[in-house]
């Protein structure tokens, strides 16, 4: 039985975990928080989701960048 190399297993986990993070980041950033009351402190429910947005997207870009460069190495060679 042939078990899957782990630089393809986890760079293509990370290039999913990566885009589900974009996706997240970018629907924090459009929608969350609209017409909604609350928030934490003095920062209105919007900007929470506005940080939080901001912070998925960095997360996600970072994974998508480590899995392509993962299957990037394990292809070239």
């Amino acid at each position: 039985m042939d078990l899957v190399p782990v630089n393809l297993a986890l760079g293509a986990l990370l290039i999913f975990i990566g885009l589900l993070g974009l996706g997240y980041g970018l629907y924090a950033l459009l929608r969350g928080g609209k017409g909604q009351e609350g928030g934490i402190g003095p920062i209105p429910e919007r900007g929470v989701h506005a940080i939080a947005g901001i912070r998925m997207l960095i997360g996600g870009g970072i994974s998508t960048i480590l899995g392509a460069l993962l299957l990037w190495g394990y292809f070239s060679g």
